[in-house]
C-alpha cells in the first residue's frame, strides 16, 4: 500500500471510531441520567462552552486542569503534577480562535481552549494510528497490523485518545521516538523549570498525593500494592462503584504485567523495555489508579496479542468493546476516571 492508501484507510478507522464514540456519549444519559460531577470546575470550564454534554464531556476530570493550565498557567498549587507540553500546544492553537470578550477569565476558561484541546487530541491520535501501522509493518503482516490498530481502538479505555488528555500526544511521540532515538530533553527542561519555580525538580511526583487515589511520593514495591488491593476488596461492598473501580485497576494492571513475562522474547527488546517502563513505573506510586489509562501506551504488545489470540480474537474484541462502552459512558456522565 502507498502512504496515501494507508492514510485513507487509517482515516476510515479513525472516523468510524470517533463517530461511534460520540454516539456512545450521546446515549450515556440513558444509562446514567444524573451527572456525577466527581471533579471540580465543570461549569467554569466545560458547561460554559454551551456545547451538549456528549461533546463537553470529553473534557471531564483531568481535562479541566489541562484547559485551566492552558489559559492561566500553573497558577494553582499542585497543578505542576500535570505536564506542560499539551497545555502549551492548546494555548498555541487557541490563539487562532477568536476569544469571547464576555468571559471572565479570572473565573472561567474561554471556550476557545476547549475547542483547541479537543481538536488537537484527535489530530494527534489520527497521526498516531498512521505511524503506528507503519511501525507494526516492520515486523508483522498487513493483516496483523490492521487488526492491531482495530484492537487499540476497541480497548476499554481508548476513549481517552479522543478526550482532552495527554494520551494521544504521548502515543504519537512514543511511536515517533522508535524511528529516531529516545530523548529526555523535554523532561529535563520541565524539571529545571520546577526547580527554579518551586524549588523541587520532581514536584510533578511530590504533588501526586494531593490528587487522591492514595498515591505516594516515595516508591512502593509491587507486592505491597497488590496486598493493599486485597485489603480493599475485603473491606468495601462488592457491588459498589469503588469496588468496581478497584477491581478494574487491579485486573488491568496484572494482565499487562503477565504479558510482560510471557512475551519477553517474543518482541523486540526495545519494545518490551518501553512497555515494561510504561506498566511498572506508575505502580511505584503505591496505587494502580489510572493504570487502565496508562497501559494504553504499551502499544508494542498489540500485534503479538493479535497473533496469539488467533480464532478467539473476535470474541476478545467484542468483550473489550462492551467494556469500553460502559467505561466511556461512566466517564462522560462524570462518575469514573482512570
Amino acid at each position: 500500500m502507498t502512504n496515501k492508501q494507508i492514510f485513507l484507510n487509517v482515516l476510515k478507522y479513525f472516523f468510524s471510531w470517533r463517530i461511534l464514540l460520540f454516539v456512545v456519549a450521546f446515549l450515556s444519559i440513558s444509562l446514567f441520567p444524573e451527572f456525577g460531577a466527581r471533579f471540580p470546575y465543570t461549569e467554569r470550564v466545560l458547561e460554559i462552552t454551551h456545547l451538549p454534554y456528549w461533546i463537553w464531556g470529553f473534557g471531564n476530570f483531568d481535562g479541566v486542569h489541562y484547559l485551566r493550565i492552558a489559559q492561566n498557567g500553573y497558577d494553582a498549587l499542585y497543578t505542576p503534577a500535570f505536564f506542560p507540553v499539551f497545555p502549551m500546544l492548546i494555548k498555541l492553537a487557541s490563539s487562532v480562535i477568536p476569544k469571547n470578550p464576555l468571559v471572565d477569565t479570572a473565573l472561567y476558561v474561554d471556550p476557545a481552549f476547549f475547542y483547541s484541546g479537543l481538536v488537537l487530541a484527535n489530530v494527534f491520535f489520527l497521526l498516531s494510528l498512521y505511524f503506528l501501522y507503519k511501525l507494526f509493518r516492520l515486523d508483522f503482516s498487513s493483516k496483523v497490523s490492521w487488526a492491531s490498530i482495530l484492537l487499540l481502538l476497541l480497548l476499554p479505555t481508548s476513549f481517552y485518545f479522543g478526550s482532552i488528555y495527554t494520551e494521544s500526544l504521548f502515543l504519537l511521540l512514543s511511536v515517533l521516538v522508535f524511528y529516531e532515538s529516545i530523548s529526555v530533553a523535554g523532561l529535563a527542561a520541565y524539571m529545571y523549570y520546577l526547580w527554579k519555580t518551586f524549588g523541587d525538580p520532581i514536584y510533578f511526583i511530590s504533588a501526586q498525593p494531593f490528587f487522591g487515589a492514595q498515591r505516594s511520593s516515595t516508591p512502593i514495591l509491587l507486592p505491597q500494592v497488590i496486598y493493599r488491593y486485597f485489603k480493599i476488596f475485603m473491606s468495601i461492598p462488592p457491588f459498589s462503584l469503588q469496588f468496581f473501580n478497584s477491581m478494574l485497576e487491579f485486573v488491568m494492571t496484572l494482565v499487562p504485567l503477565t504479558l510482560l513475562v510471557i512475551y519477553l522474547k517474543k518482541i523486540r527488546f526495545s519494545y518490551w523495555l518501553f512497555a515494561a517502563m510504561v506498566i511498572v513505573i506508575p505502580t511505584l506510586s503505591g496505587s494502580f489508579s489510572s493504570m487502565p489509562r496508562y497501559i494504553l501506551a504499551a502499544f508494542s504488545f498489540l500485534p503479538i496479542v493479535i497473533v496469539k489470540m488467533g480464532k478467539y480474537g473476535k470474541l476478545a474484541m467484542t468483550l473489550s468493546a462492551i467494556l469500553a462502552i460502559i467505561l466511556a459512558s461512566l466517564f462522560i456522565r462524570g462518575y469514573w476516571v482512570a
